[in-house]
């Protein structure tokens, strides 16, 4: 091969290449958008009639209805060998139907929105997340990347929400003005081409990795299993959201979605750290480091708190420690399936992992509300932490190592 022949190094931003950057980018104005509504949803919620028995049935099917639809996406992109289609019309549903949750008169209106808002997350996950597989250099690099500006974005929307309430903006109105970011989000996704893994050049398949095995198999499904246990462990940040309102006074309700930024700001500085240690170490130990930090976080919001200077310093730390865990779990487990998964195959692998974890999410909700509602919270986060150390035993009994040699 002649020098002229020789493919050229792709140009990078961040070390990443400038596809997987404007994706991020496209994710952190959806996220500015998504995040001022996130840090206040679950307060507007309560404040138009809803419970916390409410909040855990609109999480629950939320999320079910976005992961489930992640995986019938996800094997209609590899069957049609196209996935921009499904990107631009997922964030394009997203963006402009979740400001209008600021006009619900009611949970079943919020309900209603939110769930079109997820579906179209749904449409869009899967795909994107195999566009970003297949322009990674380093695919724990680009991950950790892609999730610390997507997490960036948040904690852009979290601070404007934050400033918003300060000067005394009304929930509705923060809600209507996420419309903005949320429409940059459409226009950048439009200028992300999309890729033909079977007409991959010379440069693309140098740089971005080439095929290994296209078969999804048992031993693939048993790892989306395990990933998707872990999920049935987790805590929904709008639980956290109002648990932390029992940490401060109702004259500084306003400081909540500091908070959240403060989880977020956790997440863009570990996210790229974790994924490109991930890439030298291993998926695993940093996955169990994350899970760990979730598991105290819970173990110490079961416990009853009088407000004071000390239970706000004590809810901050949980929200750190919740950042972290976002951090080390989110991309690496989205790594994980892009490790085991075919080049061919991928958007069937997201597939097949956002399924399950929509399955499970959906249970999983709805028990924590439960227990939350007719019981306490303080049995709700026992519960959620012995179901949590349960799930870390299994991980971390399971050889993920035989499941790479068997795919090899």
């Amino acid at each position: 091969m002649t020098e002229e022949e020789k493919p050229k190094d792709p140009r990078l931003i961040f070390g990443v290449s400038i596809p997987v950057f404007i994706m991020g980018l496209v994710s952190f104005f959806t996220d500015v958008s998504s995040e001022m509504i996130q840090s206040i949803l679950p307060l507007f919620i309560l404040s138009i009639g809803g419970t916390v028995l409410i909040l855990g049935l609109i999480s629950g099917i939320t999320t079910a209805a976005s992961n489930i639809l992640k995986g019938a996406s996800g094997w209609t992109s590899d069957k049609i060998n196209k996935r921009k289609p499904f990107v631009v019309a997922g964030y394009t549903i997203s963006n402009l139907s979740k400001p209008f949750i600021g006009f619900s008169p009611s949970w079943e209106y919020v309900l209603g929105l939110k769930t079109i808002d997820r579906l179209g997350k749904g449409l869009r996950t899967s795909s994107r997340d195999t566009l970003i597989s297949y322009y990674a250099i380093e695919k724990g690099k680009a991950f950790g990347m892609h999730r610390a500006m997507d997490t960036l974005g948040a904690v852009l929307g979290s601070l404007l929400a934050f400033f918003f309430l300060f000067i005394a903006w009304s929930y509705s109105q923060i809600i209507f003005f996420s419309i903005i970011p949320g429409i940059c989000a459409v226009i950048l996704i439009l200028t992300v081409k999309d890729v033909d893994p079977t007409k991959m050049d010379n440069t693309m398949l140098r740089y971005y990795g080439k095929q290994r095995v296209d078969k999804v198999d048992r031993n693939f499904i048993k790892l989306i299993i395990i990933l998707g246990v872990i999920e049935f462990a987790s805590l929904d940040i709008a639980f956290l959201i109002i648990r932390s309102a029992d940490y401060v006074s109702i004259e500084y309700i306003f400081l909540i979605p500091l908070f959240y930024l403060i989880s977020n700001i956790v997440y863009v500085i570990f996210s790229p750290m974790t994924g490109s240690l991930s890439d030298k170490i291993g998926r695993k130990p940093v996955i169990i480091t994350g899970l760990s930090m979730l598991l105290i976080s819970c173990i110490l919001l079961a416990f009853p708190v009088v407000v004071s200077t000390y239970s706000i310093i004590l809810i901050i730390l949980i929200f750190i420690m919740f950042g972290f865990y976002m951090a080390s779990v989110d991309p690496i487990s989205r790594a994980y399936v892009a490790d085991l998964a075919g080049r061919n195959k991928r958007g069937r692998a997201y597939g097949y992992y956002y399924l399950s974890v929509g399955l499970i999410s959906l249970v999983e909700s709805l028990i924590f509300g439960l227990i939350y509602y007719f019981f306490s919270f303080t049995w709700a986060f026992i519960y959620i932490s012995i179901m949590l150390f349960v799930c870390m035993i299994v991980f971390i009994a399971t050889d993920f190592s035989k499941i790479i040699q068997k795919k090899n």
